[in-house]
Order: structure tokens, then sequence, then C-alpha cells
């Protein structure tokens, strides 16, 4: 297969990331072309609220990635994240379409679109069809159905859809720049496939997402996908909850966050002290460090709570073999995965994609990781190693791949 250009675009609430890259399935490598990230304008929660601030960011971004890259961009592959984004369990049934009762690939093909066709919650779009189980008439928990026979086919599965507004309000971004949409994809689902190594899915793991405006949960277990959670509390609680404390500028506090914060208030000693003269001109005032650890120590275990009780749900608070794996921009606190490992009872590790190194070399940077997780998924699904879409021809599976995410 030759190589294939694509872009990469991550919407997150602090700042937009891009990458442009040459993927190389048959030599096993992408060959990245430009990389950048600039401020967010306009988007809240993932969500953009106001077109036009958001366009001139991704405008902003588009002429570094280009500046660099020596070439117009026209198409975007998006991730999109945030509380807009909500999974279902949906269940469908078809009769084999072949006289003989082969199950062909027209047959998956068919089940898919009766999924995406049944009755949604209102203003709501589907992303993503995830299968969980096939059934051939009597027969459930078949994986791979293609060539076997039965007379009723059926599919069990997991839907995220997006809501619709978040969804329209993208398109007009994206409209008001002259940049077309190849897939909209959910940041959870896209970003845990590529930092969760396989071994992991098969044993039962969660990704724990850390971004400036919300925290999102991917848990997997015998490498299916078994739920999705976005609550809507971040990093940049985090700072504005010492930004209130302390009575200064959110850009302040955002610095003794980075610069002294500390994730466990236990590990801070007492007679640390942070001089503020440092972050403000003029400012004498001196805070004890263990006074911001706390600060954090709290919001942390309030947003790890909530992750505990999505955990409950699925009876899996504490059960699960692999552990968190922690990514975003919000788990570089120190002594982040001792306060994950202290409220979830579970082994915590930082996330990294070194198992594909044979693809990207060099070190991903922590914040681009959303970005090349959509590079990790086309290049899988262009050299085969992912099962694609059912629809022939290259073009049709870099568009249509992420609708049917297969394990």
């Amino acid at each position: 297969m030759n190589a294939k250009t694509v872009f990469a675009l991550d919407i997150g609430s602090s700042s937009l990331k891009g990458v442009v890259a040459s993927l190389h399935p048959k030599q096993a490598s992408v060959n990245i072309l430009a990389q950048a990230r600039v401020k967010s304008s306009g988007i809240r929660r993932g969500i953009i609220f106001d077109v036009e601030d958001a366009a001139r960011s991704l405008s902003e971004l588009l002429n570094e990635l280009e500046g660099t890259y020596k070439r117009d961009i026209a198409e975007a592959h998006i991730l999109v994240g945030g509380p807009c984004l909500e999974t279902r369990f949906a269940k469908g049934n078809i009769l084999v379409s072949r006289p003989d009762e082969q199950i062909g690939q027209e047959d998956m093909a068919r089940i898919y679109e009766t999924i995406q066709t049944l009755p949604a919650p209102q203003n709501r779009t589907v992303l993503h069809v995830i299968p969980q189980n096939f059934v051939i008439d009597e027969v459930d928990r078949v994986k791979n159905p293609v060539d076997m026979q039965g007379s009723r086919l059926g599919l069990e599965a997991t839907v995220i859809d997006i809501f619709n507004q978040a969804y329209i309000s993208l398109q007009k971004a994206l409209n008001i720049v002259g940049l077309k949409q190849a897939m909209v994809i959910a940041y959870p689902l896209a970003s845990a496939k590529a930092v969760l190594p396989k071994r992991d899915r098969e044993q039962g793991v969660c990704a724990i997402d850390f971004g400036a405006e919300t925290t999102s949960l991917t848990v997997f277990e015998d490498d299916e996908l078994r739920h999705i959670a976005v609550i809507p509390l971040g990093s940049q609680n985090i700072t504005n909850d010492i930004a209130n404390a302390l009575r200064i500028h959110f850009d302040s506090a955002e610095r003794i966050k980075i610069g002294f914060g500390s994730a466990l208030a236990s590990k801070v000693n007492k007679k640390d002290v942070i001089e503020l003269s440092q972050f403000i001109e003029g400012e004498e005032t001196v805070v004890g460090r263990k006074y911001i650890a706390d600060i954090i120590d709290a919001r942390l275990s309030e947003i790890l709570d909530f992750v505990n009780a999505e955990l409950k749900k699925l009876g899996k608070a504490g059960k699960l073999p692999a552990g968190a794996v922690l990514s975003g921009g919000g788990s570089d606190v120190p002594f982040m995965r001792d306060i994950v490992r202290r409220e979830l009872k579970l082994s915590v590790r930082k996330a990294d994609l070194s198992h594909y190194s044979r693809l990207f070399g060099d070190e991903v940077p922590t914040d681009m990781f959303g970005a090349y997780s959509v590079l990790v998924w086309l290049f899988d699904s262009a050299a085969g190693t992912q099962t694609t879409a059912y629809q022939k021809g290259i073009g049709g599976l870099f568009r249509r791949v992420l609708d049917t995410f297969l394990p």
C-alpha cells in the first residue's frame, strides 16, 4: 500500500494539537512531517461554545503546521472529548442474505447499519459502534462470524454518540477555516486503545486521562471496551482552587501548581514555604507548600471518587489486574500515581507509547498522545493489524474505520 498523508487534530479545552504524518505500512513506519500546539479559545470541556473564537485558534494551528509542512492542509481526522460524549447498549438482528446462509461481508455491513439506524436519544449523533458479541441463530459470543453459517445474525454493541450541537459547532468552525472533516473520533476511545497494550486490555485495565476541564475513564477487559465515562472536572479546577484560596490570579496559581504542587499532602514537609514574590511582583506573602498540597490532594480525591464510582457500577473497583494507566497534562503532578493507588486500590503507571517505538522512534510528548493515537489507529488499520470497516478501497477505510471499532 502506498504512503498516506493524514492530519490528526486534537481539540482540547486548554490547547489544540495537530500532527501531519505520512503513514508507510510496508516499511512499518510513520514519518512526522509537522506538529504544533496552540492555546484554545472558544472551547470549554472539549465543546466549542464560540465558533468564531475556536476557528481563530484552529486557523493559528493550521498556519503553524502549513509553515512547516509547506503545503495546504485540506482534511482532518478529529478527536473530540468532554461530557458531550455518551455510551449506550444497542442490539440488532438481520436475516442472512445468501441462500446457503453463509455469512459474508455484506451481512456484516448490514448489521452495523442496523445498529446505527436504531432509534437514538434525541439530539445525538452516532460516532462509533463497538461490537461486544455477535450472535448466530442461538449461538452467542461469536467474535468473527464471517464465513460461518446461520439464518439470523445479531450484534450486541456499545454505541458512542455525541450531542448534536457539539457536532454542529465543530462543523461550523471547520467550514470557516476551509477544513474538510475526514472523521470524528471519541478521544477516550482512541487514546486508551493507543496507550493500553493488548495484554493489559485482555487482563482488565482502566485508562484515566486527566485533562484541563475533564477527566475521562475508559475500561477494557477481555480486549473489549467495557465502559467510557467523562467527569466534568480536571486540572484547571485545581488551579482555580489555588487561585481562590490565595486570592491571586489564575496564571500565578498555575505556575505555583506546576512549580511546587504535590498530589499527596503527606509527602510535603510542613516547614517548606513558597514566597509569592517569585510569581507576583510586590507580593510579600509566604505560603506553606503543605497548604498548597492539601488543596491539590482534596480536589484530586474528589475526582477519583467519581472515577471509583464508575468502576463500582461495573463491579470492577479495585479489581482490574492490569491496574490504572494515567495520561493527560494533569497527570504530571508529583506523586500522582501514589494518590491514584491510594484512592482506587489499583496498581498505577504512567502512560507511554513505547510499544509503538517502531513507528515513531523518538519519545512522543505527553501532551501529544491524543493526536498520535489517531496515527496509531490509522496505521494499524492500513497495515491490516486491525479489522477494517466494511467498505472497499482506501478511501472507505480511512473514512469509516473508526465507525466500526473492532478489537
